[in-house]
């Protein structure tokens, strides 16, 4: 019973009550996203989001060192599931992403996230200060496999996520400015090879973020129809189950990228901002414990998981609202998905194993 009670003393509430009120405010928006597309999405939605938290607790009673110390074999198996996507992977809206296993369907990307995260502060945490330049290469090298492999899915956004990881991580780790300057100068100099490398469909959501009315019946089409969603829920919105452009299917992939499009319209700004607010203290918290460690693989373990998860919000509330082009990437516990809610709630689990073992060893 002590040990219980010490544990739970041990733990950031601040960060589950979070996750869990996100989590559940993402339950209900998908009981009406999906109520014209698939109900039963609502309710395996609940069962992936009562399966992550109970990974996530699995998770928080084993000691973190068991997780750094598989680090390199979990990185190299969900980079062998990436090939194999290329390979044999199911075909869903024009890329191959997923894996059928025993009748489910995995998304390794997902997986891969927390792989990498992981490597990639063992591997950090035991180079010199300052950042070496090999040091950097090397990480380089470990998030850039897995994200060539997602962007050949192709999968622009998740393979973009990489990039925001690996850089919060090497400032962490202690990369001088300098060299971080240099490394986004040689990546702009690059970015008209890599223009020529997207696909036509990729080149066209980038094009039509400037002017998304030059195609409104196909790029255009997804944020005009979520700008007018967020726009029409003014400041309480039109009430749960109540949104035109939700319940009339106008809005498209409403129960997955476009679902904050769903909470604007039905809860107006009000709700809106309480997501925001509420990933606000999810995030701020995060980097508060991983200020408060002494572990620097766990410091850095979190820096790359505020990175993942602050991207991901940035750039999915972003995109529905037509302030950032539509890459594909789902809102973090609240869109449908269940490598996802897994792989996220694993990492807040993690979380909270990290700040127990340092309160405890």
């Amino acid at each position: 019973m002590r040990v219980a009670l010490r544990s739970s003393r041990a733990w950031d509430w601040a960060v589950l009550a979070a996750a869990a009120s996100l989590a559940l405010l993402g339950g209900l928006a998908m009981c009406s996203a999906s109520a014209a597309v698939n109900p039963r999405l609502a309710v395996r939605h609940a069962t992936w989001i009562a399966l992550g938290m109970a990974v996530s607790f699995a998770v928080a009673r084993l000691s973190p060192r068991r997780w750094m110390d598989a680090a390199g074999a979990a990185y190299g198996l969900t980079v062998s599931a990436l090939a194999l996507v290329l390979a044999a992977g199911a075909v869903r809206l024009g890329a191959s992403r997923w894996l059928s296993v025993f009748g489910l369907s995995l998304q390794p990307s997902e997986f891969m996230k927390l792989a990498t995260i992981t490597l990639l502060a063992r591997y950090l945490a035991g180079q010199p200060r300052p950042l070496p330049l090999r040091a950097v290469g090397g990480s380089l090298l470990i998030a850039g496999v897995p994200a060539l492999l997602i962007f050949l899915q192709p999968d622009l956004g998740s393979a973009s996520i990489f990039g925001a990881v690996w850089i919060g991580m090497v400032w962490m780790a202690g990369a001088s400015p300098r060299l971080l300057a240099g490394i986004a100068a040689s990546l702009l100099a690059i970015l008209p090879i890599g223009w020529h490398l997207l696909h036509d469909y990729q080149r066209d959501r980038l094009l039509v973020f400037i002017n998304p009315h030059a195609d409104p019946l196909g790029a255009g089409y997804a944020i005009i129809q979520s700008t007018i969603a967020i726009g029409s829920g003014q400041w309480w919105g039109r009430g749960w189950f109540a949104g035109t452009q939700n319940q009339l299917s106008f809005l498209p992939e409403r129960h997955s990228d476009f679902i904050f499009s769903v909470i604007g319209e039905e809860w107006g700004f009000a709700g809106s901002a309480a997501v925001i607010a509420l990933f606000g203290i999810l995030l701020v918290r995060m980097l508060r414990v991983a200020r408060e460690l002494t572990d620097s693989q766990g410091r850095l373990f979190l820096a790359g998981a505020c990175a993942w998860l602050g991207y991901q919000v940035f750039v999915n509330i972003g995109m529905v609202m037509g302030l950032v082009p539509v890459v594909g990437v789902p809102l973090p516990l609240i869109s449908y998905g269940g490598s996802s809610m897994l792989t996220i709630w694993a990492a807040l689990g993690l979380l909270q194993g990290l700040r127990w073992w340092e309160v405890h060893e």
